[in-house]
C-alpha cells in the first residue's frame, strides 16, 4: 500500500499551488490489490469525484481516469504512480500503523503505510520502504520505493520500531501442505457451524476476528483532551480580600505578601500562572495546544454519553498529581501560619490561627473535549463535553461524561450498546481468554494531528491475571493516552475499561472490570 498526500504544503506528495487548496487537502491510498481510495482531509473548499463533493474523513473508492478535483483544481493522473506489476510475487503484506495493514505496528514515527513485504515466487523475500522516517535493514537505511532483499535473520526497523518478519519465511514444503489441510478443515468447520457457540443459557453467540471488532467499534471510540487547574481555598475566607488585607499590612509587618495566595493556579514550565480570569480559549492558548493531557473515551448512547477513566476527568487525584496537591497544601499552610503568627503578635487576634488547618488545594476541570478518529485537533474543531458522574474512589477508575450538544459528533459516529453488549460475569475474565482494545495512545502533544488527524491504535491479546476485586490484567500493548479505552472479548462484549499499564515494560496492562461500569450506570454518583 502507498499513501499520497495532496495539498498546498510543500511536504505533500502532490503539491498544488492554489489559494483555494488547503495545506493538506486530501489523501489517495493505493492498495496492493490495485484498488484506489480518496479521502478529503477536512479541506476548506472540498474534494469532488465526478463533480460530486465527497464527505470529509470518509474514504471513497475511485478508478484511474475518474475526474477528481481539489477545490477547483483537477487531479492530473500522470502524477499518480501506476499500479506495480506484482506478477513476480506470490504474496504481498502491508506494514504500518493503519489497521488495513497485514502487519500492524505502532509508534509516533511509524507511517500509516510504512513499507511493503513481498514474497517472490522463488520464495525470496523483499521489503520496499515508502515512509517518512525510513526503514533500515541490518542497520543500513534502504532507499525509498526500491525492493531490497531480506533474509530470515535480517534485522528490520521501521521508523525506529523493530519488526519481526521471520514467520513470513517458508522453512519447508510441509508447511504449505499443512496450511491447505487447515484451510480445508476450516471450510468444513464453517460449513458445520463451528463458529457458532452455545452459551450457558442456550443462546447462539459468535466469535469475531480482530478486524471485525475494529470495524464494529472504531467509530465509537474518540480521543479526549482536557485542561485542569489547582484551586486554593482557606475555609470561608474570601481569598481575594485577604490578599488585599495582607498586602496593605505587608509593609507594616515587613512582609512581602502580595502574591501569597493564587486562587486559581496553573502549573507550567515557567512557573505558576494565575488563571482566575482565563477563558477556555486563553487556557488552550496558554498551553499552545501541546500541554493538554489526553485520554480515550467511547460512546454508549445516541445522546452523546461516553465512558472513560476517573483519572481522565479528575487527574489531580492520581499519580504524581497527588504529591503536587500535598506539596501545595503544605506550602500554603506554612505561609498562612507565618502570616497569622505575625498578625497575632501585632494585633492580638488569635482567631486567625484556626485558618491554618483550613487551607485546602483542589483540582478543578476547566475543559474536556473529544476529537473523533481521523479528525484534526483544533480549538474550533472539537466537541466539548461535561462530566455527568465521577466518584472519589480511585480504585473504581471510571467516569461518565456527555457532549454538551447531547449528540454524537459526526454522522459516522456509533456507540457501544452496553445494555446488550456488556458481560459482567467472572467467566468473561477467564485467564487466557482473547481480548481486544482500541484507543489513542502516545498523543501527549497534539502538534502532529494538526495536519494528519488523529488515528486509533488497536491491539489484541490475552487476559493474563485477575489483579484484585476491581482490576484484571492483559498483555495487549498499551501506552499513555489509551486510558479509557474499551476492552472487548472475542464475542464483541465489553468486559472492562483500560486504566493502567507499565510504561517501560509492555505486556503488563490493566482494566477496570465491566461490573463497575454497570454499577455506575445504574447508580450514578451525585455531584
Amino acid at each position: 500500500m502507498r499513501l499520497l498526500k495532496i495539498g498546498r504544503d510543500a511536504q505533500c506528495d502532490i503539491v498544488i499551488n492554489s489559494p483555494n487548496v488547503s495545506s493538506l487537502h486530501a489523501e489517495i491510498t493505493l492498495m496492493n490489490s490495485g484498488d484506489i481510495t480518496i479521502e478529503d482531509k477536512n479541506s476548506r473548499n472540498g474534494t469532488y469525484v465526478m463533480n460530486q463533493r465527497i464527505a470529509s474523513g470518509k474514504p471513497v473508492n475511485i478508478r484511474r481516469g475518474d475526474m477528481v478535483k481539489f477545490a477547483d483544481v483537477e487531479l492530473q493522473w500522470s502524477q499518480v504512480p501506476m499500479p506495480e506489476d506484482n506478477s513476480a510475487y506470490r504474496a504481498i503484506y502491508g506494514i504500518g500503523s493503519n489497521f488495513n495493514n497485514d502487519i500492524q505496528i505502532s509508534g509516533n514515527t511509524v507511517s500509516r503505510y510504512h513499507a511493503t513485504l513481498k514474497e517472490g515466487k522463488d520464495g525470496k523475500m523483499y521489503i520496499i520502504d515508502h515512509s517518512k522516517n525510513g526503514t533500515t535493514v541490518d542497520g543500513m537505511k534502504i532507499p525509498s520505493n526500491t525492493p531490497i532483499r531480506i533474509k530470515r535473520k535480517s534485522v528490520i526497523v521501521c521508523g525506529g520500531v523493530p519488526v519481526d518478519l521471520s514467520r513470513y519465511f517458508k522453512t519447508s514444503p510441509i508447511k504449505p501442505i499443512l496450511a491447505v489441510a487447515a484451510s480445508v478443515l476450516l471450510l468444513v468447520g464453517i460449513g458445520l457451524g463451528v463458529w457458532k457457540l452455545i452459551d450457558g443459557r442456550g443462546n447462539k453467540t459468535y466469535i469475531f476476528s480482530d478486524e471485525q471488532l475494529y470495524n464494529r467499534f472504531n467509530n465509537s471510540v474518540v480521543m479526549l483532551t482536557g485542561i485542569f487547574h489547582y484551586e486554593v481555598s482557606i475555609g470561608d475566607v474570601d481569598v481575594d480580600k485577604w490578599n488585599k488585607m495582607l498586602f496593605a499590612k505587608g509593609r507594616q509587618y515587613r512582609l512581602n505578601l502580595s502574591s501569597l495566595f493564587i486562587p486559581k493556579k496553573l502549573l507550567w514550565a515557567n512557573g505558576p500562572l494565575d488563571v482566575s480570569t482565563y477563558s477556555t480559549r486563553q487556557l488552550i492558548d496558554a498551553f499552545d495546544k501541546k500541554g493538554t493531557y489526553g485520554g480515550t473515551g467511547f460512546f454508549i448512547s445516541e445522546d452523546g454519553k461516553l465512558l472513560t477513566n476517573l483519572h481522565v476527568v479528575k487527574p489531580w487525584m492520581f499519580d504524581e498529581n497527588v504529591e503536587i496537591v500535598k506539596s501545595m497544601q503544605n506550602y500554603y499552610a506554612e505561609k498562612v501560619a507565618q502570616a497569622v503568627e505575625l498578625i497575632n503578635a501585632k494585633e492580638g487576634i488569635s482567631s486567625l490561627s484556626a485558618y491554618v488547618s483550613k487551607v485546602k488545594v483542589d483540582g478543578v476541570l476547566d475543559y474536556i473535549a473529544l476529537v473523533p478518529e481521523g479528525e484534526v485537533f483544533d480549538a474550533d474543531n472539537i466537541t466539548k463535553c461535561r462530566v455527568l458522574s465521577a466518584g472519589e474512589d480511585t480504585d473504581i477508575d471510571i467516569a461518565l461524561i456527555q457532549t454538551i450538544s447531547k449528540r454524537l459528533p459526526t454522522p459516522k459516529s456509533t456507540y457501544v450498546n452496553v445494555k446488550d453488549s456488556m458481560d459482567v460475569s467472572d467467566e468473561a475474565l477467564t485467564i487466557g481468554r482473547h481480548m481486544y482494545t482500541l484507543g489513542f495512545p502516545m498523543l501527549t502533544g497534539l502538534q502532529d494531528s494538526r495536519s494528519d488527524g488523529i488515528h486509533l491504535l488497536a491491539r489484541g491479546g490475552s487476559i493474563t491475571q485477575i489483579l484484585n476485586e476491581y482490576s484484571f490484567g492483559f498483555d495487549a500493548a498499551a501506552f499513555g493516552g489509551a486510558s479509557g479505552s474499551p476492552v472487548f472479548n472475542d464475542k464483541g462484549m465489553l468486559i472492562g475499561i483500560l486504566n493502567a499499564g507499565a510504561t517501560r515494560s509492555q505486556g503488563f496492562n490493566y482494566g477496570i472490570k465491566a461490573k463497575y461500569v454497570k454499577n455506575l450506570l445504574e447508580s450514578p454518583y451525585k455531584k
